[in-house]
Formats: C-alpha cells, sequence, structure tokens
C-alpha cells in the first residue's frame, strides 16, 4: 500500500490514523521528538506531515507553539453530521434512480450483514459493514460532486461517527433497521422516500454521536478533577 509513497505521505497516513481512532486522544501534545523516534523517522518528514495535519485541522497549536491534537466538541459534530446527511440524501436518491438489479442484490447482501451484526451485538461489524452500505450507495449513484465532499469529510466523520454504535448497543439496532428500511425504499425505486430516510438515518447518528461526545467530555472533566485532588 505504502510502497510508492514518500516517507511525509506515509507518516501522515499513519498519524492520522492514530487521531481517527482514537489512539492519540482529542488534546494530547504532540512532541516530535518522541513521534522522530517512534517512526524511526528524520524531523524534516515528519514537519511536513505534521504541517498538512495542521492544515487540515486534526492537529492545532498552542500559543507556546507547540502542536496538540485538535478537540472534539458537540456543535462540531452537529456541523459534520449535518452537512453529511444533505449529502447523503442526494446519494441515496441518485442511487434508487439508477441502481441495476445487481447492484440491488449486492446492496440487500451488505444490509443482511449489517442487521445480522447488529443481532449479535457486533458493534464493530456494524459500522465496518454500514460503511460499505455507504460506500456502494456513492458508486451506484454516480454523482461525482457529492461523492468527492464526502471523501472530504470522511475521515472527520470517522472520527465521531465510530462512537454511537461501537459503545451503545441500541444505537447498533436502530442503525441496522434504518439501512434496511433505506434499501426498502432503495429496491422500490422510491427514491424520494429513500433520501429522505438516509438524511434521518444521518440525524439520528449526530445525536447518537453527540449523545457520546458529551459522555466522553464529562468522563475527562472528572478524570481532571480527581487527578487535581490528588
Amino acid at each position: 500500500m505504502f510502497q510508492s509513497l514518500k516517507t511525509k505521505d506515509i507518516l501522515y497516513i499513519e498519524i492520522k490514523e492514530k487521531i481517527i481512532t482514537g489512539i492519540l486522544e482529542p488534546d494530547t501534545p504532540v512532541v516530535e521528538d518522541i513521534l522522530a523516534e517512534e517512526f524511526e523517522v528524520s524531523r524534516t518528514p515528519l514537519r511536513e506531515a505534521l504541517q498538512r495535519l495542521e492544515l487540515e485541522g486534526w492537529l492545532v497549536r498552542r500559543r507556546n507553539g507547540r502542536l496538540k491534537v485538535s478537540s472534539i466538541s458537540v456543535s462540531e459534530v452537529i456541523e459534520i453530521f449535518q452537512v453529511r446527511g444533505r449529502l447523503e440524501g442526494l446519494v441515496a436518491s441518485e442511487a434508487a434512480k439508477r441502481a441495476t438489479e445487481d447492484e440491488i442484490k449486492e446492496l440487500e447482501m451488505i444490509t443482511n450483514l449489517i442487521v445480522n451484526a447488529a443481532e449479535q451485538d457486533q458493534r464493530s461489524d456494524v459500522v465496518r459493514f454500514g460503511s460499505e452500505f455507504h460506500s456502494l450507495l456513492y458508486k451506484i449513484s454516480k454523482h461525482k460532486t457529492a461523492t468527492k465532499m464526502l471523501a472530504q469529510l470522511n475521515d472527520h466523520i470517522n472520527r465521531y461517527r465510530r462512537l454511537g454504535p461501537i459503545r451503545n448497543s441500541k444505537r447498533g439496532v436502530s442503525a441496522a433497521n434504518e439501512h434496511q428500511q433505506i434499501f426498502e425504499f432503495l429496491a422500490r425505486r422510491d427514491y424520494e422516500n429513500c433520501g429522505r430516510a438516509m438524511e434521518m438515518h444521518i440525524i439520528n447518528s449526530m445525536n447518537s454521536a453527540a449523545q457520546s461526545i458529551e459522555e466522553y467530555l464529562h468522563s475527562r472533566q472528572l478524570n481532571e478533577l480527581e487527578e487535581d485532588r490528588e
């Protein structure tokens, strides 16, 4: 995968993945010496990777000039999912108009995988198969502008979207039911309701993610208070 990439590009990808998956938690200080030692690289490609991550908002610079992982907030998750909802609704509507019989069968198979994973409380699989469901809709829709914009949002979306279904088993089940409904509208070529169902699905995901962020931030505040007392 990385064979044709430059060192700075590999570093960019790997550090960003650590942020998305939460290995590098929000507000964590980013120390060049530590990263250079961890990845066994020189400062030049590392700094280039960090500059790109800062430009894209994954890292922010403090007043003292040092970098930290960007914070997360309820307001940001709401903004991201609002934009995503409109774009995903458009994509779903277009996919319902264009899908071939083979594509409908493929989408049905993925839908069944989502439902089965939710029934067995396999939350990571709900997220994984859900991503496949949405990716297939992008392909079927052939709406290049919407899919391009979603691709730009996707990494930021993943940072938040993972929290809801993975931490909340009830959300996994309801998300599976929503995917089932979207599929049924698409299979009937009911493109208007397919788009609406998708927008509602994204709103529900937004609410779940926002709740998870509130719980996460509250937990961090409590931990910081405990540390101060010690």
